[in-house]
Formats: structure tokens, sequence, C-alpha cells
């Protein structure tokens, strides 16, 4: 056995049943990278069935230059689906009349529904081989004396008989089932066989050994270290899935053959390529092929070209028919015979159902084969053939077949038999009794045997294009009305009638889906016909040889062949492998002959498995789009470019090659340039290599030549440099723009014919990550793995916001795989990224979902954590998910304490966000979007962040409302104190939730100290094994409660919490100490005089709670174990007491703790619906008017001032008056002026001074004077515009702009 391909022996088993070993065929693979298509070739092939194959190889053999392309994928044997979900996924189905198939267009199982007739062909690299019984039946002599077959066909019958066929016999290697194979007696099939032939012979009067024989099978029963091509093979094991698709490598299908002999002679296969159409080149006397690669169905699916003197159509019946249809509709000139003479080689299937026997009716899995080796058998083994009756004619003429269905259909075969149609008892009265009781339990199955036959009908169907979906459908109204069905059902009812069981027939032909419809449709797997050979352009499409006439005269259009089943005239009544494969053996002998090409027959070499194998490392592709404009000449045009970046070895090309190099393949649009898109070849990529004499710049650089449909060639250049900006930023505008070079020719060196720039659309830059495709392994974890150090290595942080195959490289594990992510549900929402930079240079970060035009809604994180919290996707669905589904701007906000910023591990504290981070993120949200103002979320040490900068006046007038989410101003903790007090002691600068397997005895110590305190101040339900759930619960207490988190969320905390720097930690300590807000040296900066006996009368602390005269919601989880609710309850009736007439709502989430309340799986049904009808009261820009003091205004308050007052209490006195307020020295005297009175509430301030509110009310009651169309006479007016006296006595007062914000704690 040659090159890395290895095997396993199992020569024993318990019964001394010798097993063949098993080769390794995963590392081994025939396509070549997709990015090695040249842009022309000598040949070049379409389809890899038995005519491309056969092309291919013997071209190739000839010493051409040959290409072949495959629209399927490349199948191993161990990667055909054997259970019925996994065959599903490999199936496509198109329907007539219908735009959009099910499945995907490069999916296995290719099944095309007509009216009448269903097609099912094999997608694949080797074509329906793949998928066939592997029959080399000939047809019998009487098909070859129909003259539609061309004369000079019939003139060469003797070569085509004895040569053609031996090539194909020495490649295919058909062989009968040997007696005795594996040691076993004759399978039970095969004995059920012998009984129908001998039924039907008693019948018509015939020798049954005349009309039994095995069929010769390109199956391989000995084990072989390699093959007549170089290619190891076991032997069968009888596993019975041919038709499913050979898992171990016995069956002889053309990528065991003639697939691996043209690639052992030069010959280069691309899958995934789906030829559109052919266009000829009347100036080069060449050939253009136009196609699309599937490789990057992500963005548009664009046609390239690829040139040949020689096109060879060898994919199929419908296919090669579809692809000249679609050519003569752009213009080639060809017959008007396309399409006619389709036949459905009148397949038929039928079944024994319930018979007397067991006949082990389906395929087994391989692995229960190998462990029970009981195994059906081939697909078919046996043929009871009715073709040679000199007194009957071809339409009496049929063939009938055993057949066994692969095991990923058992559970649809089943159903069909036992519930579906239980067919027809053809014994009736003989073991009734017995039949039914096994048809009762569901034994009757496993008495049940397939027949598989092919008769002739008329051959007068026809092959049309479907304008809807592209691709051909079979017209052929009544075939299944035919006699030779008819026949077929006979001898199907009289073989069922030996095996005594109940005869069903096809259900689409005879059975409940035939009644349904009222129609006898034909379910065929060998199409024949569409572009047949005739003696000229007017009787069909091709000649004798495969040439393709030039429309309806006998001219031939010169390199142009067609050599696959659609060639064929009339109906062939047998498995017609064999013939497709001599017929295409005889074009290519000769085309040989006509163009002087040697074929070396002779040749015995065999295919370099090692030249062959996969990469031993993983690969990785994606696909990028750029735009821009392009200047050629005197001319400008909008262009674009799509192109896949692939490289065999993604490990070496991110960490051992300083260019990281990969190759590149696409197609360039360059309207100013060429009219069609432009195909890229020999492209080569570089990503983030260093660049020379630039410090600290990397560059990427994309080189490609491009051929136009004329077959002009230009070089294509281009480099974007990357300058790392900042520690945080990586250079999105760098990595996403592109300078180009055009030149003429196939490099540099050419004349410059164009410049330009191009750039990435964010849109499409997500569309990119979602295009990386791990290659050379099936291991999921791999995949994974690799997938995520790649967008690492690209993307740094920018894959951390815009990615979804993994979470970043800091795993609780970080020797396991990163797991995988699901996408957003965001729709087409598209995540913008701001930097935000605050006056004290600290570098933030705002990220952006524009779900609609309510808001804009800022969410601020808490501490110790960031912006992920809400947007976890172990979730069904989070917090920026919900608000998008309901219309708003969200905006995700990261501050300094975010885990996601180099700034969270540096000693800042609350006041330095609330003074620089949350007005800088404000002030860029309503720079971008224009707002006035907008609505703000804070999540537990958010929130108390926002209402450090609204009590600082830092945020005057842009807040619409607030949601403080579990603490507000007052602090109250749950009994846990300490826990933000002792943190800090541990570490010097501070502590991390995060730890991981690999930490060391230190790490260990500390993880069980933290185990042993969480456990100790928990209910022993909320106990667990995560070691970053009990350093969090060490670090900020009981968080949420265990059953609100869904086990991904759990298993994954350390995506969510990181570390805390002891600045902050000592801040919250000062603040839960105090029970209330107050700066990091414990100074009562905030809520001056709070505490005092009658705060409403302190002139700075009213100064203060006038900044939060706006609405408010202030909710909390009812079983929040960090903060006690009263801290809540306090702080909302202290607003009220503030400003009682504006709108402060108070709610709690039962069942809810801390931050389950936010990353909760059921969050999104029990919390999220709370905050809904608060945001949406003022989800528009405006919604909240705003206190503007009016002229002359009859509420005004005055101040009385005795003693000295500070600069700053004057100050704070100031802002407090109107434009028309004055400060007035009074002794508590009563005023009477312009129909007011003013009373005077005696008071001090927090310097000690006396001073006196006066009231201005009218007589008789207050009067607003504001006109009654203003907004505070409005329907839709908040209440904080109404500026009245609280039943306390206490002022509403107008917000200020120029009242002073706290700058520095004092």
């Amino acid at each position: 056995m040659g090159g890395n391909v290895s095997s396993t022996n199992d020569n024993q088993d318990r019964k001394g049943r010798h097993y063949a070993f098993q080769p390794d065929y995963k590392p081994y693979r025939l396509a070549s990278p997709f990015s090695e298509l040249e842009h022309s070739y000598d040949v070049v092939v379409i389809g890899s069935g038995y005519g491309g194959s056969i092309a291919a190889s013997r071209a190739a053999r000839a010493g051409l230059k040959v290409c072949l392309l495959e629209k399927g994928k490349e199948w191993r044997p161990g990667d055909f689906p054997e259970k019925e979900l996994n065959a599903v996924k490999e199936l496509q189905m198109t329907v007539h009349n219908e735009k959009k198939g099910y499945g995907n267009s490069t999916s296995l199982y290719d099944l095309i529904v007509s009216p009448d007739v269903a097609v099912l062909q094999g997608c694949g690299l080797g074509g329906t081989s793949l998928i066939n019984a592997n029959v080399g039946l000939d047809c019998e002599t009487r098909i070859y004396d129909d003259e539609v077959w061309p004369q000079a066909f019939r003139d060469d019958l003797e070569k085509f008989t004895t040569l053609d066929r031996d090539r194909v016999y020495d490649m295919l290697k058909p062989t009968e089932y040997p007696d005795n194979h594996l040691d076993m007696d004759k399978l039970p099939k095969m004995a059920a066989m012998e009984k129908a032939a001998k039924h039907i012979a008693d019948i018509e009067d015939l020798e049954y050994d005349k009309i039994l024989r095995k069929v010769p099978l390109y199956v391989n029963f000995k084990n072989k270290e390699e093959n007549h091509v170089g290619i190891p093979q076991p032997a069968c094991i009888n596993c019975g899935n041919c038709c499913g698709g050979c898992n171990t490598g016995a069956k002889n299908t053309l990528n065991m053959n003639y697939l691996p002999d043209a690639k052992a002679h030069g010959a280069k296969m691309f899958t995934e390529v789906e030829v559109k159409n052919i266009t000829r080149d009347e100036k080069t006397d060449s050939w253009r092929v136009h196609y699309v690669h599937h490789g990057q169905d992500a963005f548009e699916n664009r046609e390239r070209v690829v040139r040949a003197q020689v096109v060879i159509l060898g994919a199929g019946s419908l296919g090669s028919t579809n692809i000249l249809l679609q050519s003569k509709n752009n213009g080639l000139e060809l017959s008007t015979n396309i399409g006619q003479r389709f036949t459905t080689n009148g397949d038929a299937l039928g079944f024994s159902y319930n018979g007397e026997d067991k006949i082990r009716p389906a395929g087994k899995e391989v692995p229960k084969v190998r462990k029970r080796r009981k195994g059906p058998g081939p697909c078919i083994t046996s043929v009871i053939d009715m073709r040679h009756r000199t007194d009957k004619g071809l339409g009496e003429s049929y063939v009938l077949e055993d057949g066994t269905p692969p095991c990923s259909v058992d559970v649809p075969y089943k159903f069909l038999l036992r519930w579906v149609d239980s067919g027809v008892d053809t014994t009736p009265g003989e073991n009734d009794w017995r039949e039914w009781g096994r048809h009762l339990v569901g034994k009757g199955w496993k008495n049940s045997l397939a027949f598989l036959s092919m008769s002739n009908d008329d051959s007068s169907g026809e092959l049309k294009l479907d304008p809807k979906n592209g691709r051909v459908w079979v017209h052929y109204p009544k075939v299944g009305e035919g006699d030779n069905f008819q026949v077929v059902k006979n001898g199907m009812t009289h073989a069922t009638t030996a095996l005594k069981g109940y005869f069903v027939p096809n259900p689409f032909w005879g059975g409940l889906a035939a009644k349904i419809r009222d129609t006898k449709g034909i379910v065929t797997v060998h199409p024949l016909g569409g572009c047949i050979m005739a003696e000229s352009g007017k009787d069909g499409v091709v000649n004798h040889a495969g040439q393709a006439y030039k429309g309806d005269t006998d001219e031939l259009l010169s390199g142009l062949y067609v050599m696959d089943g659609a060639v064929m005239p009339r109906c062939l009544g047998v498995n017609p492998s064999l013939t497709i494969a001599m017929v295409a053996e005889r074009c290519m002998r000769l085309m040989a002959e006509q163009r002087g090409w040697n074929i070396d027959y002779a040749s015995t070499k065999k295919i370099d498995l090692s030249l062959s194998a996969t990469p031993n490392k993983p690969g990785i592709k994606f696909t990028e789009r750029m735009v821009g404009k392009m200047s050629v000449g005197n001319k400008s045009s909008d262009s674009d470019f799509i192109l896949t970046i692939e490289t065999q070895d993604v490990e070496k090309m991110i960490s051992e090659d300083p260019s990281h190099a990969a190759n590149i393949y696409g197609s360039v649009s360059i309207p100013a340039l060429s009219d069609s898109h432009l195909t890229v070849s020999n492209g080569h990529f570089t990503l983030f290599s260093k660049s020379d004499g630039k410090h600290h710049t990397r560059e990427m650089t994309y080189r490609m030549l491009l051929t136009s449909n004329e077959g002009q060639t230009y070089y294509f250049e281009g480099v974007k440099v990357v300058s790392k900006d900042s520690a945080f930023e990586i250079g999105l505008s760098d990595t996403t723009t592109l300078n180009v070079s055009l030149y003429k020719g196939e490099d540099n060196k050419g004349d410059v014919v164009g410049t330009g720039r191009l750039h990435i659309r964010v849109k499409d830059f997500i569309k990119q990550l979602g295009t990386m495709v791990v290659t050379n392994t099936t291991s999921p974890l791999q995949r994974l793995k690799w997938k995520t150090k790649f967008g690492n290595f690209f993307a740094g942080c920018l894959w951390e916001v815009y990615g979804f195959a993994g979470s970043p490289d800091t795993a609780f594990n970080p020797n396991a795989p990163p797991r995988e992510k699901r996408a957003l549900k965001l729709d087409d929402v598209v995540p913008k990224v701001h930097k935000v930079s605050t006056k004290d240079d600290t570098e933030l970060l705002l990220t952006r979902y524009e779900g609609g035009t309510k808001g804009p809604v800022m969410l601020v994180h808490d501490l110790g954590m960031s912006s992920r919290i809400f947007v976890v996707d172990t979730v069904e669905t989070n917090l920026l998910e919900y608000l998008v589904s309901k219309g708003y701007d969200v905006w995700l906000a990261d501050w300094r304490a975010s885990i996601l910023l180099p700034s969270h591990k540096e000693k800042s504290t609350l006041d330095d966000s609330a003074k620089y981070d949350i007005p800088a993120l404000v002030d860029k949200i309503l720079e971008v979007t224009g707002s006035p103002d907008i609505q703000v979320m804070g999540q537990c040490g958010g929130s108390l962040l926002v209402f450090a900068s609204l009590l600082s006046g830092q945020l005057e007038g842009k807040i619409r409302c607030l949601i403080a989410s579990q603490v507000a101003f007052f602090t109250h903790p749950e009994k846990s104190t300490w826990k933000v007090n002792v943190p800090h002691l541990l570490y010097g600068d501070g502590l991390t939730a995060y730890t991981d397997t690999e930490v060391g005895w230190k790490g260990r110590f500390v993880n069980r100290l933290f185990e042993t305190a969480a456990d100790l101040s928990t209910e022993f339900g909320e106990h667990c094994s995560n070691s970053v759930c009990h350093r969090v619960t060490i670090m900020y207490g009981r968080l949420y409660e265990h059953d609100n988190l869904s086990k991904d969320t759990h298993d994954n905390l350390h995506e969510q919490f990181g570390f805390c720097s002891v600045a902050f930690l000592k801040h919250m300590s000062k603040c839960f100490s105090k029970n209330y807000l107050v700066s990091a040296d414990g100074k009562n900066i905030y809520l001056p005089d709070h505490n005092k006996k009658k705060p409403l009368e302190s002139v700075d602390y009213m100064a203060r709670m006038r900044y939060l005269n706006l609405p408010i919601l202030f909710i909390n989880g009812e079983d929040n174990r960090v903060y006690d609710p009263k801290g809540m309850d306090q702080s909302y009736e202290r607003c009220k007491e503030a400003n009682p007439e504006q709108d402060y709502q108070r709610k709690t989430s039962p069942g809810y703790g801390h931050i389950d309340s936010i990353i909760g799986k059921d969050a999104v049904h029990h919390v999220f619906p709370k905050l809904l009808p608060f945001l949406d009261k003022y989800a528009e820009a405006g919604s909240v008017v705003k206190y503007t003091p009016q002229k002359k205004q009859s509420i005004v308050p005055e101040l009385t001032v005795k003693g000295d007052m500070t600069d700053s209490s004057l100050a704070h006195a100031y802002h407090y008056g109107g434009e028309d307020e004055s400060m007035h020295a009074q002794n508590g005297d009563s005023q009477v002026g312009n129909g007011h009175t003013t009373t005077h509430e005696n008071g001090s301030n927090n310097n000690g001074h006396q001073f006196s509110w006066h009231k201005h009310g009218r007589q008789g009651g207050m009067r607003d004077r504001s006109p009654k169309n203003s907004p505070r006479n409005s329907p839709r007016s908040s209440p904080r515009s109404s500026p009245r006296a609280s039943p306390s006595g206490s002022p509403d007062l107008g917000r200020r702009e120029s009242l002073a914000p706290i700058n520095e704690p004092q």
C-alpha cells in the first residue's frame, strides 16, 4: 500500500470468518485546492461520471493539460451518511416550476421531481457511481439493431464490443459475487431470487438456469494492498449500502479507478464547480467554460471563466443537456433537438412484503456488520433476465434484479411497507394467520425483498429548461401507462408469489401516491438521452463520436463533445453504466485518432498517494468582498472583488511563515476595464507580514492574475498597510482599505493600466467571518479550535466584537477547545464600533446596534465585567436581541472597568468614571445620532456610576430616562460588606474572578479557600464545583440563583467575569460601609445633607436631587443577595420627595437575584418585559419635556441668607434661581404683591447658614401661566414639566444648565 494510507487487520472473528482490512482514506483526496485552477487548459472535462472520468483519464494519458470540473463534493469511504437524518442533510431536491429547491446544490443525493418522472442521480466526484448498484451488464444485441444509432456506430460494433469493452473491464473489474464469500452460505436474497426464477420459468415455460444468473459487479471481493491504479481496497463486507455510498472502499466507484488514473497522469480535478454554459471564442479558436464556484455562496455567486481548446461534457443526461440548453440560449449555435428522446430506461421498483423466508431486507451500518457479520450482501447480486426470448419483442423484454436499500433509508422503507401500502396477498389462504402476526408485530419487513427492473419505454420524453430554477425537468406525459411497465409488474407479481409475500408496487406508480395524483409516476435512476447521437443535427445533437453538431446541419463544432448517458438515442433496457463507459472509451479512441493524440493505454503508472494526501494539519479558508473605485485611463467606475483566501496549513500560516501566505481565487469586477467579471488565477495573499522599513507596521498583500472573457490578462497588486494606532485599536480602517495597482500582462513589470482603492463594508466583514471554514479535518473540535485561533490572530479584539465562532482564548480549561457561539438573532442589524477617548486619555468602547428609531438607549455594565453581559449567547434571547427586536437603537458601553479594555487593571475609581467616562460616552452617542438626549440603563455598578455622574451635574439635560437595575444611590449591602473589603487584602492590585485548570499551587490554594468560603456563605442548594463561581461569590456576594442560569452560562462564567482593581473595590467598600454613594475617600459629595433631619431644606441636597428630576425606573431582583432592596426603596422615596411630580417607578423581579436578571435563562420572559413599557413611554427624543423657567414665573424659590456664605454656597443658591428669580434677605415676614402671597420656611444650608424658601402662589390656588398649546399642557407631557410644590412643602425646581457640576472630589 502506497503513500500515507494505513490499514488495520481483522483477520479472524470468533467463528473463524475472516474480514478485510480497512484502509484509512481520510488523508487522501483526488481534488486539488480550487486556488490551483488555472485560466486555460488543453482539455476541460465537465462532470465526473462514467463519461467524464474516462475522458479525463484518456486525455491525461495522451499527455494533455486536463482540468475536470465537478459540481459536487469529494466523497471518500467513511464519509457517506448511514443515519436517516444525515442522509436527509445530503439531499437536494428540485421541483418543476418552483424557484427554490430543497437542500444544498452540492449535496450527494440529487432528486429532480417532474409531473410524471422523478430522477435520482449522484452529485459528487465520481458522479452517480457513488450511489449506484455497480452492475455491469451488457445490452442485448437487438438494442444496437435499432436504426436510431448512427450507421458509423453500428459499423463499429465489433471494436465497440471487444476493444472498448475490454478497456472498461480492465479499469472497472466487474466480478460476480463469489460463492462462500466471507465463509458465508448463500445470501438469503439470492436464495429468494432462485425461488422466484423457478416460478417465473414454470409460467413462461423456460429453463430457470437460463434466466437466472449472478450479475457482474464493480465490487472488490479480495483484500488488495494496492489495486491496479495504486489505491488500497478491502474486500466487500456485505453491508448492503452500495446505493447510499460505500464506506469501506470495496466498491469500484470511479474514484477507485479512472479518476485516480487521470490524476496519476497529470489531470487536475476541482469540486463544487457548477458549469453554467459554454461560449465560443472564434478569434482564438477556443472555448470559454462559464462556471460558478459554490465555495463562495455567502456572497454573490459570480460566473467565472476557464478556457480550453477541447471541452468534453460528461455531466450526465440532465446535466449535459442543461448546459447545452443554457449555451444555446446564450447564442451558441446548436441543434434544436437538444432535450429530445429522453428515456427513463424503463426503470421500475416493487416489493415482496412479508414472505415466508427471512431475507435481510436493507443495508446495515458498517460498524454493526463488522461486529455481527451477517450483512445482506451487495445491493444487487442476481438477475432474472427476460431479454433473450426470441419470440418476444423488445417491449416485453426486461430484467428483474434483487435490491437492497441502504441503511440510511431503513426507517422510511419500513414505514412504507408496514403502514403506507402493505400490498396485495399473492397467496391468499396460505399462512394468513402467520403473515398477519408478523405484520402486527413489525416483523413482516424482515421477510421482504425489493425488486429493481429495467425495460424498454418508447424513449419519447423531453428535457426542458425550467425558467424558474434554471434546471431541466422531464416532460414525459403518461410514461407510466406504457405496456412495458405492466409487463414488469406481472413479472414482479410472479416473483412475489414464489416468495409467498404481498406485492407492493412503487407507490408513485401503483400505490397510494399514484392514486392521489391520478398519475402512474416513474422514478428513474438511469436517465438517458437529451443530447442523442444521430446522423446530423436535424435528428440529434452529436455525431457517432460524441462531437456536437453546429445547428441542425451535419457541420461539426470543433472541440465540443458529449460522452455520457445523454448521447444514448434510445432506451437500453438494462443497467446502463457498462454501455455508457464503452461509448466513452470509443469516443476518446476516435477523438485521439481525429486529433492525432497518442493515448498511452500501456502505461502502468499508479497514483502517488503521498502526493495526493491531504495535509495532516488543518487549513483554513474564508471569503472577502471589497468595494470601491478603480480608474483606468480617463475612466472611473465602481469596482469590487469577491475573493476566497485559502491555506492548507493554518498553523504554519499564522505561526511559522513570516509572510503568513495563502492562495487566492475569485473574481474582480472593473467595468472601466471589462464588461465581464475578471477571473482570478495564480493568486497569492499575505496576512500581516512585517513591513520593510516601517516600524510597528504590517502589510496585507493581494497579488493575482486576472483574465477577461476576451482572453486579456492583467496583474492585480493590492496592499493594506496596517498600523496599530493605540493600545486598544488594531486599525479597522487599515485592515479594511486596499490600495490597488493594475498592470497589463502577467506580472507587475507591465504598464500600469489602472489604480484605485477598495474597502470592506461592515456588513460584508460580518459575512466574511461567517465564511471561515477549517479544512483538512473532520473533527468539530479541531475545526472550532483553529477557526478561533485564526480569528484571534486576524482581528484581535475586533473578532471578539464581531465574531460568532468562539469565545476568547481565556477559557476555563485552556487545553479544551473554545466553545462554539451561536450567531446573534439580529436579522440584518450590523454592529458599528466607536472608539471614545476621555479627557484623561482613557480609551473606551461603544458598540451600536441600530435596531430601529426608538432610543437611543445606552446599556452600562457592572464592575469586573463588560458589555458581554448584554449579549450572552447561552440564553434563548439576550437583552440586546430583545431590545433590537423591539425597534431600539442600542448602544453597548464599555467603560474603563470593562474587562475588554486595558484600562480595567488601572487604579481608577467610580469618581473618575463618573467624571470622564459616562459624559464622554453620552456625548459620543448624541454626536453620532443627533438626538438631544438618550435613554440609559445601568446594571449594578453601572447604575451607581450613572447616578454619580448625574449627581455631579455632568449629564444635565442629556438623559431622557434612566433604568436603575439592582442598586441606586443608597447602597445598603445584604450582610456582605466584608465581601468587598476582604478581596483586596489577598492581592495587592485587585482580584480576578478568572481561574483555569492550569493554575499553580498558589492559585489552587486560593480556589480551595474561596470554595470553602463560598460554601459557608451560601445555602447547600447553591453549592457547585465551578471555581469562577466561587470567586465571584466571594468578590461580590451571591449574584444569582443557580437555577436561573443555564448550564452553558454557568459553565462559561469566565467569559463574563474578570479582574477588578483594588481601587474600585475599595471605593465600593466605602459606599457599602456608608450605605450611600460617596467619593473614593469616603466624603459625601454626591448627596450632601441627605442625613439631616430635614434634607429637603438643604440647598446643596436639593441642588443634587434636582439633577435626578427625570423619569427613573428602580428595579431589582426580589431575592437580591448583594444589595438589600431597602436601598432601592430609599432611593425611590428620596426622588419622589424631592421631585414629587416626576415619573418614578418601582418594580421587583420575583425569583431573581442580582445579575441573573440580565443573564438568566428566562429573563427574556420574566424581567425584560418589565423594562419595556418604561422604555417605550420615553422612546422618542423629546418625549420628556425639559423644564425651562418662564418669564415672570409665578412660582419662584427665593432665598433669605443670614450670616456669611461661601462662594460655593452662593453659587449653589444662585444657580437655583431663574432669570427673573432673585435672592432676598428676609426675616420670615410675609409679603403681598401683585396678587401673590409669599410664605417663608426657615432652614439652613450645610454650612450652618440660615435661609428661607419663598413660595409664591396666587391667592385662591396656584395657576400655570404657560400657553394652552405648550408642551406643558400636552397630553404627552411628562409630569416633571409642572413646577408645583409638593404636599410636603418642598419646591419643584427646574433644572438649570448653569448649575456648577462637581469637578473634583472634595
